[in-house]
């Protein structure tokens, strides 16, 4: 449970590892229900209106498979492929 009381779902990926979180918030001054989707190394995936959508972002973050850019925690290195050359990553490691 988190500190608000609400339960906090795990999800997992094919081979049944956990691979992040899903929560259900109350966001804005209506106190409308979202899901909140937090990957496994902590990085917010954003609030979704639809639980499927939130484990959706969840999957997609992991399937994505690159290290984060220290920079911009949502977003991950992208590989730069020159002709002769191995893939390297923006951003320092």
């Amino acid at each position: 449970m988190d500190r608000a009381g609400r339960a906090t779902f795990s999800i997992y990926d094919g081979r049944g590892r956990q691979i992040g979180t899903v929560r259900l918030v109350r966001i804005g001054r209506d106190g409308r229900e979202f899901w909140e989707a937090t990957a496994l190394d902590g990085c917010d995936l954003g609030a979704h209106v639809k639980r499927v959508d939130a484990e959706w972002a969840i999957q997609d973050d992991n399937d994505a498979g690159r290290p984060r850019d220290p920079d911009s925690p949502r977003q991950r290195f992208r590989p730069i492929l020159g002709r002769g050359t191995e893939p390297r990553y923006l951003g320092t490691v």
